[in-house]
This record gives C-alpha cells, sequence and structure tokens, in this order.
C-alpha cells in the first residue's frame, strides 16, 4: 500500500509539473506574441511619422528649388556680363553631369520577361541587372550622349541592381518592363542594338527586346532627391 502511493506520489507530481510547465509555455507564446503585434505597431507608427515628416521636407525643399530658380531667372534678366557668364557655365557644367533635362533624336528600348515556361529554369525568362548594364555599354559604345532607366537618368555614380523581381535604379525600385532612352544618332544606336549578340540571345529566351527610333526624346534630369513614396515603397516592417 505504502509503495502504491508513494508511485501515485510521484505520477501527480510529474503530472503537475507537465502541467505546469505546459501552462507557462502558453502564457510566455502570449506574452512574446502580444509584444511582437505592440512593436509592429509601434514600428508602424513611427514609420507612418517618418514618411510624413519627410513628405513636408522634400515639399520645403521644392519650394526652395522653385525660389531659386526664379532668382536665377531675375539674375539672367539683368544684363550684367559677368553674371550672365558665370550663368552660362553653370548651365554647361548642368549638362555635362547630366544635372538638366535634355532632348534629341535616338532610341527607345523597351525590356520584358519572358513567358513562363515549366521546361526552362525561370531565372532565364527575367531580365537580370547584367542584361541592362550589357545593353547601356552597347549604347555608350554607340555613342549616346544621355540615356535613362525608367525616366532615371543615368550618370557615372548610377547603380542598378537586382532586388528579387525588381531592380534599383538611382536608389529606386522598379518592375518591368524597363524603357532605356537613349539620346544619340538613331541609326548608329539602333544597329548596334539590334545586331548585338547579347540581345539576340535575350530573344532566344522570348526576353523582350523593343527598338525604336524616335525623332525626339526627352530625357530627364538626374535628380538628388526623389518621392518619398518610391524610397519606401519595397520596405515593410518585420514581424518578430
Amino acid at each position: 500500500m505504502k509503495k502504491a502511493k508513494g508511485v501515485l506520489f510521484v505520477v501527480f507530481l510529474l503530472f503537475g509539473m507537465i502541467i505546469t510547465m505546459q501552462f507557462r509555455t502558453v502564457l510566455l507564446a502570449q506574452q512574446q506574441s502580444t509584444g511582437g503585434e505592440s512593436q509592429v505597431q509601434s514600428l508602424t507608427v513611427e514609420l507612418e511619422q517618418a514618411k510624413n515628416e519627410g513628405i513636408k521636407l522634400l515639399e520645403e525643399l521644392q519650394r526652395l528649388e522653385k525660389e531659386k530658380d526664379e532668382i536665377m531667372r531675375q539674375l539672367s534678366n539683368d544684363g550684367n556680363p559677368v553674371i550672365n557668364e558665370l550663368l552660362n557655365k553653370k548651365d554647361e557644367l548642368l549638362l555635362v553631369s547630366g544635372l538638366t533635362d535634355v532632348k534629341g533624336s535616338g532610341v527607345v528600348i523597351t525590356l520584358n520577361d519572358a513567358p513562363a515556361r515549366t521546361e526552362i529554369d525561370p531565372r532565364q525568362l527575367i531580365i537580370h541587372d547584367m542584361d541592362i548594364v550589357q545593353i547601356l555599354n552597347i549604347l555608350r559604345a554607340a555613342g549616346a550622349q544621355a540615356i535613362s532607366i525608367n525616366d532615371e537618368r543615368i550618370i557615372t555614380t548610377s547603380k542598378h541592381f537586382c532586388a528579387g523581381p525588381t531592380i534599383l535604379i538611382n536608389q529606386k525600385r522598379y518592375p518591368v518592363p524597363y524603357v532605356i532612352k537613349a539620346i544619340g544618332d538613331p541609326d548608329e544606336l539602333y544597329n548596334a542594338v539590334e545586331q548585338n549578340e547579347a540581345v539576340v540571345i535575350l530573344r532566344i529566351y522570348d526576353i523582350q527586346v523593343d527598338i525604336r527610333k524616335e525623332s525626339e526624346i526627352v530625357i530627364p534630369g538626374y535628380k538628388t532627391y526623389g518621392s518619398i513614396e518610391n524610397m519606401i515603397s519595397g520596405l515593410e516592417v518585420v514581424e518578430k
């Protein structure tokens, strides 16, 4: 009897320990879940606040840009030869550095992923950053004077690389299709791209490479700042 009581005591003790451990595990999980939700909510609020503050600063910056342009316009009408020479030099530097809008004849190239096919590795059916780099190099070698991708001006410091199914251009995220504009001799640019081996290979995989000549193309200047929405469009709060 004493032995049976001892066994029952140990069984109930173990049973109690198991129940206690399960209770604490559930309670801890609930606390972590609640804490995680609270943290996500807090970060979401902070992100929204930062976004609104960024929008206000961007609006203020755009207002100051307009004031600067108006001051420059007034100075150019002043008739002072020294000031006019300096303003002409400024315009020349902006043109050379890619910081002003330009227009001219050239080509427009539209790139798009190939349709999905089960018999081919999906990675071979999408456009990668190296594909874009190759086309940019072809255009530069053919004498392109100004280039943009999705209206993002490409300058010497521009970077463009894959980010999942999208590409980051000048720190902004863009999905396909990619529209490349290049100003230069339309015939030279067209033939250089159309006859290039890299483009032929892309088309073998049914990746779209559409090239057309244009008599007037407008390429915007490089923007040192941009839309707040573009800057955070690829971000989301991580739940932990």
